[in-house]
């Protein structure tokens, strides 16, 4: 997936946005990480709450929080694996 923003949000922590209009349905989403492996921490419809190598936030519009990352390209790494995950 074209990512078009990927810039730190804290400290330890990056924001990951696709270039592209994504439209996700979380339900969805969860059933195809966990089958990945991800462990579902939280789905409250308006934000589903992943951690696999770190604990990810997904929203609908495929925006992504994720903690602890170091770089901007260890970012990207994860994004693009979380995304292949489910087939975008």
């Amino acid at each position: 997936m074209d990512l078009m923003a990927i810039k730190p949000c804290k400290a330890d922590a990056f924001e990951v946005v696709p270039k592209r209009k994504v439209v996700l349905d979380l339900d969805e989403c969860e059933r195809m990480l966990g089958d990945k492996g991800y462990e579902i921490v939280s789905n409250r419809g308006v934000m589903l709450v992943v951690r696999k190598e770190i604990e990810m936030t997904l929203y609908p519009h495929g925006r992504i929080l994720m903690h602890p990352v170091k770089t901007k390209e260890e970012a990207s790494r994860i994004a693009q694996e979380l995304y292949a995950s489910i087939g975008r």
